[in-house]
C-alpha cells in the first residue's frame, strides 16, 4: 500500500508532467478542426499510429484514443474489444482541441507520472526549458 504522502507526490508529478507536455504543441486551444489536430500532433513527433483521427488518420488499433463524427456529432473516445465509449462536443473544434489534450498527455507522460516516452524526451526537456526560460523573464523587477 502507498502512503499518503507518497500518493500526493506522485499524482503531482504526473499532474505536471501532463501540464507541461502540453508545450509541445503550441497552439493546441487554437485548433478549429480535426485536420489541423493531426498536423499539430505529428509535428510534436507523436506516431501516427497511436491515435485516429477520422478521414485523416484512421486508427489501426483498437484502444487508442479516436476522434470521429457520430451520430451527428464530433465524439473522442475509445474502441475497445467492438464497443465504443466516448464523449461528444458541440464543435469539432471543441472535440479536436480536447482530442489533442488527450493524446498529448497520455502518449508524452505514462500514467502515474512514471515519466515520459524515450522518444520524445528530447523535444520535451527543450520545451521545458523555453518555457522556464519565457515564464522567468516575466518577473517584475
Amino acid at each position: 500500500m502507498i502512503a499518503d504522502g507518497e500518493r500526493r507526490a506522485r499524482v503531482r508529478r504526473g499532474s505536471m508532467l501532463r501540464t507541461v507536455a502540453l508545450l509541445l504543441c503550441p497552439g493546441w486551444d487554437l485548433l478549429a478542426d480535426r485536420f489541423q489536430a493531426v498536423e499539430l500532433l505529428r509535428a510534436a513527433g507523436i506516431p501516427d499510429t497511436v491515435y485516429g483521427v477520422q478521414d485523416v488518420n484512421p486508427a489501426v488499433a483498437d484502444e487508442v484514443p479516436v476522434l470521429v463524427h457520430r451520430d451527428g456529432r464530433w465524439t473522442v473516445g475509445l474502441w475497445e474489444r467492438g464497443s465504443f465509449s466516448g464523449r461528444a462536443y458541440g464543435s469539432e473544434a471543441e472535440a479536436a482541441r480536447t482530442f489533442v489534450q488527450d493524446v498529448v498527455t497520455s502518449t508524452v507522460v505514462s500514467m502515474g507520472g512514471a515519466g515520459i516516452d524515450p522518444h520524445i524526451k528530447p523535444r520535451y526537456d527543450d520545451a521545458v526549458r523555453r518555457a522556464l526560460d519565457e515564464v522567468g523573464s516575466w518577473r517584475p523587477g
